[in-house]
Parts: C-alpha cells; sequence; structure tokens
C-alpha cells in the first residue's frame, strides 16, 4: 500500500466539500477522478499531494514515497536550458546525482574513515539507482521527444517556450523521477494527438499508482482500471474504465430515481394523515407514530446529473460547390510554416486537421478563415461562402469589458435583449450570469460564450480550432452532436480523438512544412501513431516485424485505398453534375434579380408593355429555376 486515507474532510469557511473520505492507493491503481464541477477533485489531489491542508481525518503516506503532481496551472518553472530544467527537476534522481559529487568531494578531501558520510553515500547510491538517474539524460531525452520536443529545443532556455510547452515540460520532470504515485491534473490540455498517445503509453506501462482527472473520456478508457466518482461529499468506488462507470452510473441513477419517488410518496402519506387528524384526540397516538416515521425517513441523494448546453446548429446557406482552393500557397514569418500546398475544399466536407502543436495548424486555419493571408500563391474563396471560426486563442479575440450580453448582441444586433437571453441560456448563461464581463469569465465560459456568439450567425463553413480544450466531457457530448448535424462544410483542428473519429471524413496531416491528405480515416491514423509510440517503448529485439504481418498490412491498405479511391469517383462524378446544374442556374438567378430591380424603378412601373413583359420574363425565370433546383435537391440527396 502506497497512501492511506481515513475520515477525510474538506472545508472552505462555512462550506464542506467533503467529509469521512477513506480508501487506500496500492500500486497498479489507475484511477479516474469524477465528480461535477465543484465537487473536490482538484482540492483531493492537492490534499494526497501535500500541497493543501485538510479539515479532518488522516492522510498516512508509505516510507520514502515519490509523490509527481501536475496542477491544471502551474505558475513557477525551473530555470535554464530545456533539458538541464527538467533533469534538475525531476526530483529525487537529480538530487541524488547532486548529493552524490558533493559526498564524493568529501570523501576525496577528508579521505574515506568518516563512517556517517559512508553510510549517507550508500543511501544515496541506493536513490539513484531506484530512479534510475544514472541515465537521466538519456532518459530525459527521450520523454521530452514523446513529449513532442525536438533535438535543437533542448538546449534553448525554457523561459522562451510558451505556457502549453513549459507545462510539457514539468510533466516530462514528473515522468523522469519515475515516482510511486502519479497525481495529473488535466494533463491533456497542453498536449496534441501525438503527445497525448504517447502519455497514453507510458501510464499504460507505468508500475506505479495513478490518479487522474482529465475530460477526456477516450484517455480515460484507455489508461484507467478504476473509476472514484465525489458527489454530495462522499466517495464511490467503481471498476473497470470509464465507458464501464458511465454505463454503471445510468443504471444506478434510474434505480435512485425509483428509490426517492418511493420515498417522497410514502412522505407525502405520513404527512397527509398527520395533517388530517393531529387534532384529533382519537387519534393522537397514530400521529405521533407517523411523526416518529417521518424523522425516521431519510431522503434519497439522486445523481446530480450537469447542466448540458442546448447548441442547434446554424442556418446553412447554399454555397458553391467549391468552398476554398490553395494554389502553390506558402506561409512563413520568421521562418517557413509550410510551403507548396495545393488543396481544395468542397461543399460539404469535414476535414479533420492532425499535426504536431507548433507544426502550422492554427496558422493554416487562419488562412482559411482570411485572418491572414499566404505569403506566396493564391488562395480563392468560392461563391457565397459564409465563414465561422472559432480560434484557439479566442480569449484574446473577445473584448474583456464587453458583458455576455453585449458580445453576443454586438454579432447580432437585430435581436432584442430578451431573445439574446433566451439564447445565451442555451449555453448555460441564465440571470445575472448574461451581465459578467468577459474579463472574468472562466476558460470554460469563454469557450461557450465564444460558441454562442459563432452558432448564432447563418454559417457554411465552419473553421474550429480546439474547440473543445476548456469543455467538460458533458458539454463536449453536446458540441459534437450539433457538428453532427451540422450541414455545411466543417474543418475541425482538435486532439480530441473522439470529437475527430466522430466528425472528420477527411484527414489533412501538418508536418515538416508541408500539408498532405492522409490516405485513409482518423481510426487508422491514430492506430500508425499508437504503433508509433509503442515502438518507442520497447526494447530494440522487440521492434522485429514479420515479414508476414508486414504483407498482410500491406495488403489490407491496398485493397481500403481502392475502396477510398472508388467512393471518391462516385463523389466527383455527383460533384461533377450538380456544378453542371449550377452552371445553368446562375445566369438564371442573376436576370431574375436584375428584373427584380427593375421593378422598383419609376420608368418601369409607368410603362405597362415593359412591366408586362418583364414579369413573363420573371415568371419564366423562376419556373426555370425551380426545375434546376428540384433537380439539384435529387441528385444531393442521392447515396
Amino acid at each position: 500500500m502506497l497512501l492511506s486515507v481515513n475520515g477525510l474532510g474538506l472545508e472552505f469557511g462555512s462550506d464542506e466539500i467533503f467529509s469521512n473520505l477513506t480508501f487506500n492507493i496500492n500500486p497498479g491503481d489507475r484511477v479516474a477522478l469524477v465528480g461535477v464541477n465543484g465537487a473536490g477533485k482538484t482540492s483531493l489531489l492537492r490534499i494526497l499531494s501535500g500541497e493543501l491542508e485538510y479539515f479532518s481525518g488522516k492522510v498516512n503516506r508509505a516510507g520514502n514515497l515519490r509523490i509527481g503532481y501536475l496542477p491544471q496551472q502551474v505558475s513557477e518553472f525551473p530555470e535554464g536550458a530545456l533539458l538541464e530544467a527538467v533533469c534538475a527537476g525531476s526530483g529525487d534522481g537529480a538530487d541524488a546525482l547532486s548529493r552524490e559529487e558533493e559526498l564524493h568531494a568529501i570523501l576525496e578531501k577528508e579521505g574515506t574513515t568518516d563512517t556517517s558520510v559512508l553510510r549517507e553515500l550508500a543511501r544515496v547510491q541506493d536513490k539513484i539507482h531506484s530512479t534510475e538517474a544514472y541515465n537521466l539524460e538519456s532518459k530525459a531525452q527521450a520523454v521530452l521527444s514523446g513529449l513532442g520536443f525536438s533535438k535543437e529545443d533542448l538546449g534553448k532556455d525554457l523561459a522562451s517556450f510558451s505556457g502549453g510547452w513549459k507545462m510539457r515540460a514539468m510533466l516530462g520532470a514528473i515522468l523522469l523521477n519515475n515516482p510511486d504515485l502519479i497525481l495529473l491534473d488535466e494533463p491533456t490540455n497542453h498536449l496534441d494527438l501525438d503527445a497525448r498517445l504517447w502519455l497514453e503509453e507510458f501510464l499504460r506501462r507505468f508500475k506505479g499508482a495513478a490518479w487522474i482527472i482529465s475530460h477526456d473520456p477516450t484517455f480515460l478508457d484507455r489508461v484507467t482500471n478504476k473509476v472514484v466518482e465525489i458527489e454530495f461529499g462522499d466517495m464511490k468506488t467503481w471498476g473497470g474504465n470509464y465507458s464501464f462507470y458511465v454505463k454503471e452510473k445510468l443504471v444506478q441513477a434510474a434505480l435512485l430515481q425509483k428509490q426517492a419517488r418511493k420515498v417522497d410518496d410514502e412522505r407525502e402519506k405520513l404527512e397527509r394523515f398527520v395533517r388530517k387528524f393531529k387534532a384529533t384526540e382519537s387519534k393522537r397516538f397514530q400521529v405521533r407514530s407517523r411523526e416518529k416515521m417521518l424523522e425516521k425517513l431519510e431522503a434519497v441523494a439522486t445523481y446530480k446529473s450537469p447542466k448540458r448546453m442546448l447548441i442547434q446548429p446554424p442556418d446553412v446557406p447554399r454555397s458553391g460547390t467549391k468552398v476554398l482552393q490553395m494554389v502553390d500557397v506558402s506561409k512563413a514569418y520568421d521562418k517557413i510554416v509550410f510551403a507548396g500546398v495545393n488543396l481544395e475544399i468542397h461543399r460539404g466536407d469535414r476535414i479533420g486537421i492532425v499535426g504536431r502543436n507548433g507544426g502550422g495548424k492554427s496558422t493554416l486555419s487562419r488562412l482559411f478563415a482570411n485572418i491572414e493571408d499566404p505569403t506566396s500563391g493564391t488562395l480563392t474563396k468560392g461563391t457565397g461562402v459564409k465563414i465561422g471560426y472559432y480560434s484557439q486563442e479566442i480569449d484574446l479575440q473577445l473584448n474583456e469589458k464587453h458583458t455576455v450580453l453585449k458580445h453576443v448582441h454586438s454579432i447580432s444586433p437585430a435581436r432584442s435583449e430578451r431573445e439574446i437571453r433566451s439564447y445565451l441560456g442555451r449555453y448555460l448563461f441564465t440571470g445575472d450570469d448574461v451581465m459578467k464581463p468577459v474579463s472574468v469569465l472562466s476558460g470554460g465560459e469563454i469557450s461557450r460564450l465564444a460558441l454562442a456568439g459563432i452558432l448564432i450567425k447563418p454559417t457554411n463553413f465552419l473553421i474550429l480550432d480546439e474547440p473543445t480544450n476548456h469543455l467538460d466531457i458533458f458539454s463536449r457530448d453536446v458540441l459534437q452532436e450539433a457538428l453532427k448535424n451540422y450541414k455545411g462544410t466543417l474543418v475541425l483542428i482538435s486532439h480530441d480523438e473522439k470529437l475527430l473519429s466522430a466528425l472528420s471524413e477527411k484527414l489533412l496531416v501538418v508536418k515538416d512544412e508541408k500539408v498532405k491528405a492522409f490516405g485513409g480515416n482518423f481510426t487508422e491514423y491514430v492506430e500508425k501513431l499508437r504503433d508509433l509510440a509503442d515502438q518507442q517503448f520497447k526494447k530494440p529485439e522487440e521492434k522485429v516485424i514479420p515479414e508476414s504481418s508486414r504483407e498482410a498490412d500491406r495488403e489490407r491498405k491496398r485493397k481500403e485505398a481502392a475502396e477510398r479511391n472508388l467512393a471518391y469517383k462516385v463523389r466527383r462524378r455527383k460533384e461533377k453534375r450538380i456544378e453542371r446544374i449550377e452552371k445553368k442556374m446562375q445566369p438564371h438567378e442573376t436576370r431574375r434579380r436584375e428584373i427584380e430591380a427593375l421593378f422598383t424603378q419609376p420608368e418601369v412601373i409607368n410603362n405597362s408593355n415593359l412591366l408586362v413583359n418583364l414579369q413573363k420574363e420573371h415568371s419564366y425565370l423562376t419556373d426555370e429555376i425551380s426545375v434546376l433546383e428540384e433537380q439539384w435537391m435529387e441528385i444531393a440527396g442521392e447515396d
């Protein structure tokens, strides 16, 4: 046993967060810590790490227990070059190496007769061996590589990195220390898909215990074998992964609801009897009996279902078949981000963009959204394209002085305050919440407000850059369902595996200054990355793949490629038929608009012959457009 907790309680002021929590942590436990916001999950991790004092109970730690704790936010980071800072910040192993040097210096100066120094040196060397600190630098390079740092990054000053990359370095230092217990609070927030899969593989092989808070259900499913839930100030443990917990929780919630209704019915029955016969002397003993029964009747605590957004996809005006085209596009700042990009996006495409953080995914999305221009090459937006753009740095694009209400009103000024308040209620902004300044909103609130502002406008081309970064599991599910029902063209940058699996039909990979289409679906892409992550943890002799397996894999990929090519050809034939109809329709629509403009001019209104002829032509064009629209709808609806 690594750690035991008995009767743990925590209060903030007059608010009791939880009480009488009793549990043990053993080697091999990989726990998903869950509960609604405010349940006390982060506070519990801080108590276990020794960072937060508790109100009551006891926390007993095994002797020499090494704990690694990664909070959601870190204000101070080690100084110096990345590799040196991570090695120095890795904890016991680095401290032991430093102390070993000091002890050797003492022995060289004073001789080897001091037994106390020799005993300490033996203890220090035991610590070095237990933490594998002699290989600290090479291990650090492997960990940092897995988390996405390049060889060139290792010598750079840690202070020069962004906050997200500093958090990765902090995580690397924790993993490098090989602790007995790892406590991780939202560890995937700053990780791209590659790094998240590497961390997943690390934790799957980890021999110690890990307690994890995360809004990523796929990550929790892959790395945890137990779920601990904090609810109503109490704790319950569930065997199995997160998906198993969700299913069992729904069953339990239904049973609790049934029990609660039964108790409420019994209470109502007893109270009705007491009210009816309280003043009747002959019923005095029966009334007193029922009052005692009421005192003993305990309410059933039912499942505290979190509030969920109610997102409706925006209206989708029709755009041309070709939404966007890039020809030989390059983009550079101080250095080249990508070059030679040639691609087309067609109406109805659902595209996922993947790649390492810092590789150019967000830059590509800004080009798509016309926020930035290419350094060279041409980017052409299609006819009738209306863009909705969610930036990864959305908080920097919101006016901090605006209230929630004013932000949405500035986007949709034609709506009344009552309409906007009702609309914001779907995004969980109710009552006085709508008068909050943007400057005081949490990360989750900013994300919900940004989505509300984007989705209130009619759009046919949605570009979303990490829209789920600050959303809880329930909000992610709601957004996913809304985007499933969105009828326009969708481009999605995300490290949320569940979201990309559900929504992306095509993949663009941004890597090595190139933007390339991936010849497969997102599941195949993840499998490829997982294989690469797995290879990093295998010994050299384990990495040999039998030729028969490689040949079978190549054959499978050939068949899948053939199926994708066939599906693409069918789709392109359909798109060309639609394009032909739209070409016929365009001059008719242009002429009809011209005639409608003429109908407002006095010289036409006063010329009866001209007016009749124009009305006949307008009627003819309308009929022709209707026929073409029916043909368009018929082709669009074909499987």
